[in-house]
C-alpha cells in the first residue's frame, strides 16, 4: 500500500488500523476509544502514531495494554515504539519491527526511583444491593494530592464531577458487563490520571484502580505506608511501584526504564505467610481474618522485582494486568 498517510488522516489496511495525532499530549477520546473496539472486533492491530515530542495519557496507555495496540512515534521520516524505542518501518500494511538497537541509542541511565508513582489496587465485594464503589479511590487520590478526585468518564476529557454515588450507579446499570472509566485527580505537580475497572467475577464484583501520578520526589514515604494501614481491611491487594517515564499520568516518548516495585500490600490473610528464608519481611496490619501483611520490596534481600515476585507467588497471586508496562 505504499508509505502511511501522515497529518491529520488515518490508514485501515487488512493487518492495522493506523491512527495519526498531531498534538503534544493525546488522551483517550471518545473516537479513539470507539477504533480500539472496532479494531479488536475486526481482528485488526491499533497502530497510534505520534511526533516525537508528544506525550499519551494514562488512561490511553492503558488502553492501548488491553488492545494489544501500539504507540508509534514520527521523527522526522524514522520511526520507533513509543514504549521501548525499537525501530520500527512500514511495511505497506502496518508498522513492523526494524532490526536495530532502540533509535537514538541506549536507555538511559535513569536515577533510582526517579518518576511518577503508580498504584494499582484490587477490592472483591459481594454482588449485593448495598454494593459502594470509588472508596479505595477516594483513599488514594487523597494520600496523593490531599483532595478527592476531580471527576470521572468513559473517556477524556472526563465529563462527570466525582460522584462515589453516581459511578456506582453508572457500573450497576452495565452490569454484568465490566464498565472501565478514567479518572482525574489534583492539579499541576500533584496531578494523576487513573483507569478504574469494575467486572462480575465468580465470588462476586471485582474493582481494580490503576492511577499513576505525581513524582516520588513529591510524596512522603509515609504517605504511602499511611495508604497501606487505610486500605489494609478492605482491600485485596494493592502494589506501588515507581516509573521512570511517567509524571502527573502522562508517558513522554523517551525510551525508559521499567517502573521499580516498591511495596505491595496484601489483604484479608489470617494467618502470615512468611516462613520461608528467602522472603522479604513484611508487616502485619490489622488481625484475625481481616489482617493483611504489607511489604516493602525495595528493602528485601533480593531486587525489587525478584522481591515482588516472591511475594506474588507466596500467595498465589497473579503479575497478569499489573500495569501499562
Amino acid at each position: 500500500m505504499g508509505e502511511p498517510m501522515t497529518g491529520a488522516t488515518d490508514t485501515i489496511t487488512d493487518r492495522a488500523v493506523v491512527l495519526h495525532q498531531n498534538r503534544a499530549v493525546v488522551g483517550l477520546s471518545p473516537w479513539l476509544a470507539e477504533a480500539a473496539v472496532d479494531a479488536v472486533r475486526n481482528g485488526l492491530l491499533l497502530q497510534l502514531v505520534t511526533p516525537a515530542d508528544g506525550s499519551i495519557t494514562y488512561p490511553l496507555e492503558v488502553m492501548l495494554a488491553q488492545a494489544q495496540g501500539q504507540w508509534v512515534v514520527r521523527a522526522g521520516d524514522q520511526y520507533r515504539d513509543g514504549l521501548t524505542g525499537l525501530p520500527l518501518h512500514w511495511d505497506g500494511r502496518c508498522f513492523s519491527a526494524s532490526n536495530g538497537s532502540p533509535a537514538g541509542g541506549p536507555l538511559p541511565t535513569a536515577v533510582p526511583w526517579s518518576g511518577g508513582l503508580e498504584i494499582q489496587i484490587v477490592t472483591l465485594h459481594p454482588a449485593t444491593e448495598a454494593l459502594d464503589l470509588g472508596a479505595s479511590t477516594e483513599a488514594a487520590v487523597r494520600a496523593l494530592t490531599g483532595n478527592d478526585p476531580v471527576g470521572w468518564g468513559v473517556a477524556e476529557p472526563v465529563t462527570e464531577r466525582w460522584s462515589r454515588r453516581e459511578l456506582t450507579s453508572f457500573c450497576r446499570t452495565r452490569a454484568p458487563a465490566p464498565s472501565s472509566v478514567a479518572i482525574v485527580g489534583g492539579r499541576q505537580r500533584s496531578a494523576l490520571l487513573g483507569v478504574l475497572t469494575v467486572e462480575r467475577v465468580d465470588v462476586g464484583v471485582r474493582e481494580q484502580l490503576r492511577l499513576a501520578g505525581p513524582p516520588l520526589s513529591e510524596v512522603d514515604e509515609e504517605t504511602v505506608e499511611a495508604l497501606a494501614e487505610k486500605l489494609a481491611t478492605t482491600v485485596r491487594s494493592m502494589i506501588v511501584t515507581v516509573h521512570p517515564g511517567r509524571s502527573g499520568g502522562l508517558r513522554s516518548s523517551t525510551p525508559s526504564l521499567p517502573a521499580l516495585p516498591l511495596g505491595i500490600l496484601v489483604g484479608r490473610q489470617e494467618q502470615a505467610l512468611d516462613s520461608e528464608p528467602e522472603m522479604v519481611p513484611g508487616r502485619a496490619l490489622g488481625r484475625g481474618a481481616r489482617r493483611a501483611w504489607w511489604y516493602r520490596v525495595d528493602r528485601g534481600p533480593g531486587a525489587p522485582y525478584e522481591n515482588l515476585t516472591a511475594v506474588l507467588r507466596r500467595y498465589g497471586l497473579s503479575t497478569a494486568g499489573q500495569g501499562a508496562g
